[in-house]
């Protein structure tokens, strides 16, 4: 991967069009800095509070790791959402797999059509500590990159990609002696329950196990192993949940706000004089024609697009398809 610098400037121009019909805004991706940097120093380059999108390319053997800084979290759920999510929980880690996702999917898209073979893993979305547990590379080939256009200042972000020949080997660990094994002397241990005498009394005392079958069994420590065990940190807040300031999600603010739904029929632009000589019995004529989906709208918004139905004796709309917060507001724009 001697030429990966270069392989990295040829596909920005894909990576500029689709943070352009995402964040519908203008963006320019620009590299600012690169080098190859060792395992230990992969950490340094970024913040504890970076957002990590992790996967892995089994066609080439290699970590591939986008590095980007929290104000994406704000960024997305604002665009993609409508409500600004400034932290690392379920909602945010949601959106940016998604957007991970369909990156990827458009990079692997023009990398197949330049004939060049990837499979990648799902994406993960990682805290530093968690990705520290996942590098298996003892070099990366890192840029450091700035992306103006999406935020009043520009954004950080930056790449890793793992060097094939510079993997790991991890130590597979020696399997544990069970209890049937065979024994130095090629004879079949007996079961412990069977070495020591069960008796009803719970409380016996110890000193009733033969001296002569301890020897046997050998000390504790041949008898009982343990490994530590590291559990990752949960931070994030169960859904409903509140701190302990008592501040509750910011989308369960939400939930109790009453708005105005109503369902659109169709429209039609009229001149003053016309309106004037409207009467009874006048008919309007739509420009929506028979049998097209009608507009559902919550204050005003189109969210959605239905048929009419009846239900008894009341009129109903059957929802057909939703409109997605990216299309409403390049509707606005």
């Amino acid at each position: 991967m001697e030429n990966w610098k270069e392989e990295l400037q040829k596909y920005l121009p894909d990576v500029e069009k689709f943070l352009t019909s995402v964040l519908l805004e203008d963006t320019k991706v620009e590299v600012v800095s690169d080098e190859t940097v060792e395992l230990d120093a992969v950490l340094d380059k970024g913040a504890k509070t970076d957002i990590f999108l992790y996967t892995r390319d089994q066609a080439h053997n290699s970590e591939c790791i986008i590095v980007l800084d929290e104000e994406w979290y704000g960024l997305l759920s604002s665009i993609m959402l409508g409500v600004e999510e400034k932290k690392n929980n379920e909602i945010t880690r949601d959106l940016l797999k998604k957007f991970s996702s369909e990156l990827s999917a458009t990079i692997a898209k023009r990398m197949e059509g330049d004939e060049m073979i990837v499979d990648l893993e799902d994406i993960q979305v990682l805290t530093s500590a968690q990705i520290e547990k996942q590098l298996s590379h003892a070099e990366y080939f890192y840029a450091r990159m700035e992306i103006e256009g999406v935020a009043d200042e520009n954004v950080r972000a930056a790449l890793f990609v793992g060097n094939p020949e510079a993997v790991i080997e991890k130590e597979e660990a020696e399997p544990e002696a069970t209890e049937d094994s065979d024994d130095k002397t090629g004879k079949e241990k007996e079961p412990l329950k069977e070495k020591i005498t069960a008796t009803e009394d719970s409380n016996e005392d110890f000193s009733s196990v033969d001296a002569e079958e301890m020897e046997e069994l050998g000390s504790m420590e041949d008898i009982i192993s343990g490994r530590e065990v590291e559990f990752d940190d949960f931070d994030d807040l169960p859904n409903g949940s509140e701190d302990l300031n008592g501040n509750g999600r910011s989308m369960d603010l939400l939930r109790d706000v009453e708005m105005d739904v109503s369902v659109e029929l169709g429209r039609i632009e009229l001149p003053l004089g016309k309106v004037l000589q409207l009467a009874k019995g006048s008919v309007i004529e739509l420009e929506k024609l028979a049998g097209e989906p009608v507009d559902i709208l919550v204050n005003g918004q189109c969210i959605a697009q239905g048929e009419v139905v009846v239900i008894d004796e009341h009129f109903g709309v059957r929802i057909a398809n939703l409109i997605t917060t990216r299309q409403r507001i390049a509707k606005l724009q």
